[in-house]
């Protein structure tokens, strides 16, 4: 196989026609039903039923449509990276983190660097902290702010400790818990408590639910949503209160005040991970000037 049956085998799959895929792939009808057997026989399992006036997806098919349009994506974006080392090589980086975009003054930390060194081209990534790491480890970023346990233990993977962070909630400004500026974790337990679920960062949000757990809230009563700007909605909407690192914090937010959770037992530590195969000097150069970064007490 290539990836030109690949696409046969997807044009195929979308317009369930021959004669309309063959015309989208520019080759003759009988010429796409032999490019079809041939998938068929190399797979040796039946990925279509067809039949003169019907085709269909079996579902050995459908499970082979997912996983080569996943494959040709994933080419498609090496051929991207590929080309985007060769045009810029050390003098690119691209940067991604997790939570709103004014996390920690990474927007201050970004533009001070880059006004040492203008002659790197600089990307930002904003994604959930699973998906960096992701990213990071197939080399589709150069480093990452993560949260500790996300990237330890994984071979691939080098980390720097940036600063440890502790907790807080987001409440709305209607509620009366707005006018506190800390609140103990066990008078949580009378309000509902909204938080991102650990589909997409397994390791570190099942860590901060025990870390949560151990500080006396109740986290089987937890309303859990996909992302972290869901629980800001939600919160806003007043619907609960968020639990967030105390660095997501954004300074004059319209909907929402933060207050602390008064317990040392519920933090994150943050990190600076790279790809140990990706040490280009722009890599090297924002390492050594993160590490000499004045973290701040968030």
């Amino acid at each position: 196989m290539d990836f030109f049956d690949l696409k046969c085998f997807l044009s195929v799959a979308k317009h369930l026609n021959l004669s309309l895929a063959a015309k989208e792939m520019f080759i003759s009808q009988p010429a796409m039903s032999s490019r079809i057997n041939s998938i068929e026989e190399d797979f040796g399992v039946k990925l279509l039923n067809r039949t003169r006036h019907k085709v269909e997806l079996t579902p050995a098919g459908e499970s082979a449509r997912k996983d080569f349009q996943h494959i040709l994506e994933y080419y498609e974006k090496t051929k991207f990276e590929a080309k985007r080392i060769s045009e810029h090589g050390e003098y690119h980086l691209t940067i991604g983190y997790h939570g709103p975009t004014e996390w920690a003054n990474i927007n201050k930390l970004v533009k001070e660097f880059h006004s040492k060194h203008p002659n790197i081209k600089i990307d930002l990534t904003v994604s959930t902290w699973g998906e960096l790491t992701r990213d990071l480890i197939n080399g589709w970023l150069d480093v990452i702010f993560s949260e500790e346990s996300e990237v330890a233990g994984i071979p691939v993977l080098n980390s720097v400790f940036l600063f440890r962070d502790y907790a807080a909630v987001a409440v709305p400004k209607s509620s009366s818990l707005s006018e506190l500026e800390s609140i103990k974790p066990e008078e949580l337990n009378y309000v509902n408590i909204i938080m991102s679920n650990n589909k997409k960062a397994t390791r570190s949000l099942k860590h901060i639910n025990e870390r949560l757990s151990d500080a006396g809230i109740d986290m089987e009563k937890a309303t859990l949503v996909d992302h972290y700007d869901t629980t800001i909605a939600m919160a806003a909407a007043g619907m609960g209160v968020a639990t967030i690192p105390r660095s997501f914090k954004i300074k004059g937010h319209q909907s929402v005040n933060y207050v602390d959770i008064d317990s040392d037992k519920v933090y994150e530590d943050f990190v600076l991970a790279w790809n140990v195969n990706n040490e280009t000097a722009s890599v090297l150069l924002f390492k050594e000037f993160c590490e000499q970064h004045k973290w701040g007490d968030y």
